[in-house]
């Protein structure tokens, strides 16, 4: 009888062999032919993404976050033709890959998983967005994931969203930008996720931000921004744009409501929030003067009566009613003097109103806010109210009560200042008979009210001189008016 008896060796050999097999066959799908959603396996997929991310893993979920950018592409092009499969379903549409990979593009909107996919595997987020845009497949459901992420990215500031901030500080990255690119530099796309855009983040967030977050916000409207100037969408309205500014002014608002608060804090965060805010604004006019040939205002003068805001209006005057807001909040910061005038004018108006905005853009913009806030001025003869009387304390404080030559620093308010001027002199004693509260809530910052001599007072910083620089704005009766009408020129 043959003796067919292996010996150990032979056997130690067999397992090893087996065992290196193994080994060789998970190296294989797990890093050179990692497995991908498909036709074949749409439901074994499925299943298990949605008992990882139900499971919510703190050790699984960095593994499937980088393990999806394997299937971004297909996911995306299979969930693309699902209403095609619709369409030539006969009858009740039956479980497909096409439906499935609809689910999933829900599914990875987890905010958990999101949260790992900003801080271990970026490059899945790139991928899915990436997928979307080529095939402008902008009707799948990749919104609320792409919402969520830029909700994490900015609320983590180890993200990849920091560190594409500028190429000095970050270099090769902050070049290429391509997180930052592929959430926010296709305007295309996000316009067509409208309210679950990237941009579009829930308000419970946007108002726990503080300034780095909030900054790293204004950088990524300000890429959505730049692709919707250089693509030539000029003229068609951004509801996506407008919503992002609405964010910015109004984080600008709480943040001069949170330094009306403050005592004596200068450089704390919710300054540099309101620096971010107005940065913005004054980035995104530069950006528009940057233009050839520069966009001309679809209406450059809108009369109330007339106002259609999708006719009439474009993103001019969605910058102007934005800088009119903040000027309006800031005109809450009553005093003390100083702090007054380094809200009103060393933080907003000086900014929006500076020498060095000599741009076509920042013509008409400055033109628009002119406007604005005239037509709220001069509402104060008819019906007098908090926000048309702060809104005379603060110009009259930025600009103060004596008119100088209408050239130079100042020259572009030259006629506003003249009629807000005429308009005060002809009707403030009224005020004061009619409602003093109201009269007073035009004093703000260095202006006060002589009522001795019928007259307002400017008083500047004392600095190093002996006595302060005062102007004086003399007040006529209410008897003395002779009914003239003031225009603005």
């Amino acid at each position: 009888m043959p003796n067919i008896l292996i010996s150990a060796a032979i056997w130690q050999g067999i397992l090893a062999a087996l065992f290196l097999g193994l080994v060789i066959t998970w190296m294989h799908y797990a890093f050179i032919k990692p497995t991908i959603f498909g036709r074949n396996n749409y439901y074994q997929y499925a299943q298990e993404l949605y008992r990882i991310v139900l499971k919510g893993s703190e050790t699984e979920l960095p593994i499937i976050a980088h393990e999806l950018a394997y299937s971004a592409e297909s996911l995306v092009t299979f969930a693309a033709g699902l209403n095609k499969a619709k369409t030539e379903a006969k009858d009740k549409l039956k479980p497909c890959a096409e439906g499935y990979a609809n689910d999933m593009l829900l599914l990875i909107a987890n905010r958990k998983l999101c949260r790992h996919i900003v801080a271990s595997s970026p490059i899945t987020a790139i991928r899915f967005l990436d997928a979307v845009a080529e095939s402008k497949a902008f009707h799948v459901p990749i919104g609320l994931f792409a919402k969520n992420v830029s909700t994490e990215a900015i609320q983590n500031k180890d993200s990849s969203l920091y560190h594409e901030d500028d190429g000095y500080n970050s270099g090769l990255l902050g070049y290429i930008k391509p997180l930052s690119q592929a959430l926010y530099g296709n305007y295309k796309l996000v316009e067509a996720l409208q309210n679950h855009s990237p941009l579009d983040i829930d308000y419970k967030s946007v108002w726990a931000w503080n300034a780095d977050q909030f900054e790293a916000y204004c950088r990524a409207v300000q890429m959505t921004l730049k692709n919707y100037l250089d693509d030539g969408h000029w003229g068609q309205h951004s509801y996506v744009l407008t919503g992002a500014l609405g964010n910015i002014h109004e984080t600008c608002n709480r943040a001069i409501w949170d330094i009306k608060k403050s005592d004596d804090d200068y450089v704390g965060d919710a300054w540099h929030r309101l620096d971010a805010g107005v940065d913005f604004i004054k980035n995104s006019i530069n950006a528009i003067d940057q233009l050839k040939p520069q966009p001309e205002a679809r209406t450059l003068r809108i009369h109330h009566r007339e106002r259609n805001r999708l006719m009439n209006e474009d993103f001019y005057d969605r910058l102007a009613e934005a800088m009119f807001k903040i000027i309006h909040s800031a005109a809450l910061i009553d005093g003390p003097s100083d702090k007054a005038w380094s809200i009103h004018h060393n933080s907003v108006w000086g900014d929006f109103f500076g020498l060095s905005n000599e741009g076509r853009a920042w013509k008409i913009v400055q033109f628009k806010l002119r406007r604005l806030l005239y037509d709220e001025i001069q509402s104060i003869e008819s019906s007098p109210n908090y926000k048309n009387a702060r809104l005379l304390g603060i110009c009259l404080n930025v600009m103060g009560l004596k008119m100088g030559k209408r050239s130079g620093y100042g020259r572009d308010c030259a006629a506003l200042k003249a009629v807000i001027l005429a308009l005060t002199q002809r009707n403030y004693l009224h005020l004061r008979q009619v409602n003093t509260e109201i009269a007073d809530a035009c004093l703000i910052g260095g202006i006060t009210f002589d009522a001795d001599q019928s007259r307002l007072v400017k008083t500047y910083a004392k600095g190093l001189r002996p006595e302060p620089d005062r102007e004086y704005l003399l007040l006529q009766q209410p008897a003395e008016l002779k009914g003239s009408a003031s225009h603005f020129l």
